[in-house]
């Protein structure tokens, strides 16, 4: 990043005092500027220079969020369910996204500025068949309560789904994972950062675990998420707009919860085994579309660079 400096030029007789002078109003004025600078100018370094810490303690710090919030806002609101509590939550972890990609500036880096494109939408195929899956085992709107002693009627309930958790998870997740992380981890490789990212964005959902699931259906899901997330990543390289995931992601999160909770173990079963062999799916694709980046980065990589190319430094 270039800085407008604007160095006086001084006037003086003497030529060895004024030369020093001026040297000295020069790195004045620089210092000046560079105190004047956006913080983010820091962060994004720190970014650039450590990813994976930055990747790591992001999660560490969402997680402690969860925990925080599970906790205080339990204390501070003790009407409130673990659903609501969970909401509050949802949208809290939206806004600290939205202030982090503020912060370090990255709204085109990510590409939330770019148009979208629209010959990789076929890979965004395989994936709507997680929206589509639960419709094959019947649908039902859950019972909602986000007070103790009062649930919701179904429409409201419906509205929560869609807005309250659906809406925050999509564009908090997909701007954090697919967004800021994957483009922050780009510089090691597209393959390093959709493993890790893949890796982070399952572990963070022991979020699960915080408001009341099972450490054993955390597992279960850990296993799920982690070929799709995989997925997602590799799409996300080529879609050139973070737009089109934000949308599936909205859809699949509003499917999901409409599954009955009474189906029943056996088609339980069948349930997390479809939902794995999607997932399976679309982890090999995206497996597939980051073996065909590297080698392309591979290829360019080999290019020799022309002597002309290089900028002689002035004399």
């Amino acid at each position: 990043m270039s800085f407008p400096l604007e160095i006086p030029i001084l006037s003086l007789s003497d030529g060895t005092d004024g030369d020093d002078r001026v040297y000295k109003t020069r790195m004045g004025t620089v210092r000046e500027h560079l105190r004047c600078s956006d913080v983010s100018i820091h962060m994004t370094t720190f970014v650039e220079r450590r990813p994976l810490s930055f990747a790591v303690g992001t999660l560490g710090f969402i997680v402690a969020l969860f925990i925080a919030t599970r906790y205080i806002l339990g204390a501070v609101f003790p009407s409130l369910t673990l659903d609501g509590i969970s909401l509050i939550t949802n949208w809290i972890l939206v806004a600290f996204v939205i202030g982090l990609v503020a912060w370090l500036g990255w709204w085109g880096k990510i590409r939330l500025t770019a148009p979208v494109n629209r010959r990789a939408l076929v890979y965004l195929v395989p994936l709507f068949g997680f929206v589509a899956l639960p419709f094959a085992f019947g649908i039902a709107i859950p019972e909602v309560s986000l007070t103790e002693g009062a649930t919701l009627s179904g429409w409201a309930a419906l509205l929560v789904i869609v807005v309250g958790s659906a809406l925050g998870a999509g564009l908090s997740e997909e701007l954090l994972y697919r967004g800021v992380l994957l483009r922050a981890l780009e510089s090691r490789g597209r393959l390093f950062a959709a493993l890790v990212t893949a890796a982070l964005f399952a572990l963070s959902h022991v979020s699960q675990v915080i408001f009341g699931a099972s450490v054993g259906d955390w597992l279960i899901g850990v296993l799920l998420m982690i070929p799709m997330a995989i997925g997602l990543a590799a799409v996300a390289f080529r879609l050139g707009s973070l737009w089109p995931l934000v949308v599936w992601h909205v859809a699949a999160d509003i499917t999901l919860p409409l599954v009955p909770t009474t189906i029943g173990a056996e088609e339980t079963t069948t349930f997390i085994l479809a939902y794995l062999g999607l997932s399976v799916v679309v982890g090999l694709m995206g497996m597939w579309l980051l073996w065909q980046d590297r080698r392309a980065a591979q290829a360019g990589g080999e290019a020799e660079i022309s002597p002309d190319a290089v900028e002689r430094p002035s004399g």
